[in-house]
């Protein structure tokens, strides 16, 4: 008897599957839970198409991710021109009141 760990047998790898190996599977034990049952995908395009279809997904959610990253950049965005407006504001009211204390600290210089 053969040892076990000799024994090829041809077990479906993890998609996509080889032609060869998914006709034998689908051929020899048609039904039987963990082999591919569905049609025979064809030797030139099966494997492609599922990648696309992989690919396809993929794009899907990184266009949904940059779609809310998108979203969430432009409310920041909006937050920052808001408090750059308002550091203007308060720096022309800092500068103001500089210049008025200037003013008096150079009247009451010039009177003493």
């Amino acid at each position: 008897m053969a040892d076990p760990e000799e024994v090829q047998v041809c077990q479906p790898p993890p998609p996509p599957l080889s032609p060869s190996c998914a006709e034998a599977s689908a051929a020899s034990s048609p039904g039987v839970p963990g082999r591919f049952d569905g049609p025979v995908p064809s030797r030139s395009i099966g494997p492609a198409v599922h990648l696309l279809e992989d690919v396809d997904l993929q794009i899907g959610d990184a266009a949904f991710s940059l779609t809310k990253l998108l979203e969430a950049t432009s409310a920041v965005s909006a937050q920052v021109e808001e408090l750059a407006f308002k550091c203007t504001e308060n720096a022309r009211f800092l500068k103001t009141w500089r210049d008025l204390l200037k003013e008096g600290y150079e009247s009451l210089k010039t009177d003493n």
